[in-house]
């Protein structure tokens, strides 16, 4: 027996499409047969990978824009429907972090952070659904992160960002069914070239503590998230919604090297005058 992923002649939109794991979601998508709109704020990245998508025989765009940001999103839909007529499939994949202390989190950071991962695929996923219930069939997959139902120190405010985009892929499970299907892949460590360049170069011994507490004793490989997005969007899913599958190599607890120290009660509030 077989698996089959065809998304022949799909249309799909990936976020945050310039690098990492959003290039192999839209490389895996278009190997499977699916043109593709890419998106993220840096033109020059997309429009690479919008080539790379060309050079396996399939059509592209690139869209630059700020998925926080209505009106981009607004141009993003239009661009879309005025090039291909349809949108099938939605990869809300825009995210990351700042890494800060509980304490030390800005008012303006956590409001920053929450609609950069949360508010910016609730955005997206409502300006797309309607054209998805019309034509009677549509996929929307949101990026999450195994930080959503792990603590780890430092990243507090990506965890409730994450944690608020598993729930809001189940209430839109909910609410666009029979037409939409809606799940999430919650990823662990994944080599990107920004885990490379900013974490495992800068410090030799980061990446051999990240594997050794990752109980498949690996880092993720962003084009086998691709193929597993396609399979989320396949027909040979087509009774999975509403979920938020791990794909983390087995994390039952934060793999970071790293923790935070405790607050040192005697110096937590600074004396006045100082």
């Amino acid at each position: 027996m077989s698996i089959s992923v065809d998304l022949e002649g799909k249309v799909a939109i990936v976020t945050g499409a310039g690098m990492g794991v959003g290039e192999g979601i839209a490389l895996a998508l278009a190997k499977a047969g699916a043109n593709v709109v890419c998106n993220a704020r840096t033109a020059a990245d997309i429009e690479r990978t919008a080539e790379r998508v060309r050079t396996l025989g399939r059509d592209a765009i690139a869209v630059p824009g700020d998925v926080t940001v209505g009106s981009d999103l607004d141009e993003l839909v239009a661009r879309t429907i005025d090039h291909f007529g349809r949108i099938d499939l939605l990869i809300n994949n825009a995210g990351g972090t700042i890494f800060n202390s509980f304490l030390d989190v800005s008012d303006e950071e956590f409001s920053f952070i929450f609609d950069w991962n949360t508010r910016s695929s609730f955005m997206l996923s409502k300006r797309v659904a309607p054209y998805m219930i019309r034509q009677q069939s549509g996929v929307i997959i949101n990026v999450s992160s195994a930080v959503g139902h792990l603590t780890a120190r430092g990243m507090m405010a990506y965890g409730v960002a994450k944690a608020g985009l598993d729930y809001l892929t189940r209430s839109m499970a909910d609410e666009l069914a029979p037409y939409v299907r809606v799940n999430a892949i919650a990823l662990g460590s994944i080599m990107t070239p920004a885990l490379e360049r900013t974490l495992i170069d800068s410090d030799e011994s980061f990446g051999r503590l990240l594997t050794e507490k990752t109980p498949l004793r690996s880092i993720g490989d962003a084009n086998k998230v691709g193929e597993t997005v396609a399979f989320l969007c396949s027909q040979a899913a087509d009774y999975i919604t509403g979920d938020v599958m791990r794909y983390d190599g087995g994390l039952q607890d934060t793999n970071l090297p790293y923790r935070l120290p405790d607050y040192d009660p005697q110096t937590v509030i600074a004396e006045s005058g100082e």
